[in-house]
């Protein structure tokens, strides 16, 4: 009797999981939409440092990039003077709300006596700024990186990140 109450058991919870999953791939789910709004105005970025930018043949790493969500939207593989100013603009694809940017740099640790270095990164629309974030070196490093997030609804220009 024992073997018989075992099988029909099994059977009996087998059935029910093979239901349920037959059940709830049948109600499908509406497919999810997401809504994207362009950004209203020329978006462009400005980049200041204090060190050179050099590319590392070592870790085959470029002078300076900028991502922008997936894409690659700056990329030096040459050195990058001091006195160079970098300006990359209008960005395509700024969405209204929250963006980022992610910022990465190869210092020339041989032509400064220290190894500290400070990269100054700042996002205008239509020229005014609206965030502004800076980037130091750490000590023994020789590459700074990091993101910078800005909205685009804000619309004063005291937006720090720290």
């Amino acid at each position: 009797m024992r073997p018989i109450l075992a099988i029909l058991l099994s059977i009996f919870l087998m059935g029910g999981v093979y239901s349920y999953l037959s059940f709830s791939n049948s109600v499908r789910r509406p497919p999810l939409t997401v809504e994207v709004i362009a950004a209203k105005g020329n978006y462009t970025l400005e980049i200041e440092r204090t060190f050179r930018c050099f590319p590392d043949p070592i870790l085959e790493e470029p002078s300076l990039t900028v991502q922008f969500g997936s894409n690659e939207i700056y990329k030096r593989e040459d050195e990058v003077p001091i006195d160079e100013r970098i300006a990359i603009g209008p960005i395509e694809g700024i969405e209204a709300g929250e963006n980022e940017f992610l910022i990465s740099a190869t210092m020339d640790t041989l032509s400064n006596d220290s190894s500290f270095g400070v990269l100054k990164v700042t996002v205008f629309r239509d020229e005014t700024p609206l965030a502004s974030k800076m980037f130091a070196s750490e000590s023994g490093l020789t590459s700074i990186s990091g993101p910078i997030v800005f909205d685009t609804e804000r619309t004063d220009s005291t937006s720090h990140q720290h």
